[in-house]
Parts: C-alpha cells; sequence; structure tokens
C-alpha cells in the first residue's frame, strides 16, 4: 500500500464505506417505508413490489428506486471536509434519506453538482 496515491487510497477508503452503507439500517427503513404495492410489473409480467419515489410521487420497482441521502454526504460546493463529517453524514439517521426512483435522482444529483 506504500505505492498507492493519496488519492488512490481516499478513493478506496470511499468506496468502502459506500459498499459497507448498503446494510445500513436506516436505508433499510427508508425503503421499506415507501413500499406502496405488489402488483404485476408491466416489463416483466411478472408480481412486484413498487416504492413511491419521493420526488416525482410516481410508483418503480426495487430496481427503479435509490435510497438517497436528502443532505449530500459531501456538499458539492465545500468538497470533502474530513473522514468523521464524511462518515456522519454517510451513517445519518433516517430523517436525511429518501426513496427516490433512478431519473429523479439522476436529475437532483445534476443540479446539485452545478
Amino acid at each position: 500500500m506504500d505505492d498507492w496515491t493519496k488519492g488512490r487510497k481516499h478513493g478506496f477508503i470511499v468506496n468502502t464505506l459506500r459498499w459497507g452503507s448498503r446494510k445500513w439500517p436506516a436505508k433499510f427503513k427508508t425503503l421499506e417505508e415507501s413500499k406502496t404495492e405488489k402488483k404485476i410489473n408491466p416489463a416483466s409480467g411478472r408480481l412486484a413490489q413498487f416504492y413511491e419515489c419521493n420526488l416525482c410521487k410516481k410508483e418503480f420497482t426495487n430496481k427503479d428506486v435509490e435510497v438517497d441521502h436528502i443532505i449530500p454526504v459531501v456538499d458539492p460546493k465545500v468538497g470533502f471536509v474530513d473522514w468523521n463529517t464524511f462518515i456522519e453524514r454517510m451513517f445519518c439517521d433516517r430523517s436525511n434519506y429518501q426513496t427516490v426512483c433512478k431519473p429523479c435522482h439522476k436529475k437532483k444529483t445534476k443540479e446539485e453538482n452545478k
């Protein structure tokens, strides 16, 4: 690891923390609370659980939604502050999460990065 640059090490740690956050209970609770109903998925013709996007209020299957941080983990205007701030924001409580569809998430991220 001595040959890793500071940037590579930083990226590795960020990716590891993001991967670990997938199992964070507050994320599961957020997704659970956005469930609407099970119905036939028009794309597959199979029964699927649907979730409501917090932004556009439309329904989507699990593969088409993401649990998003309302306040970004890294503020695009400020950038990376320190590891404590990053970890606190990554592993936040339920109030900073929302379920959003992939198109809304993409649009939100684009707006944040302006």
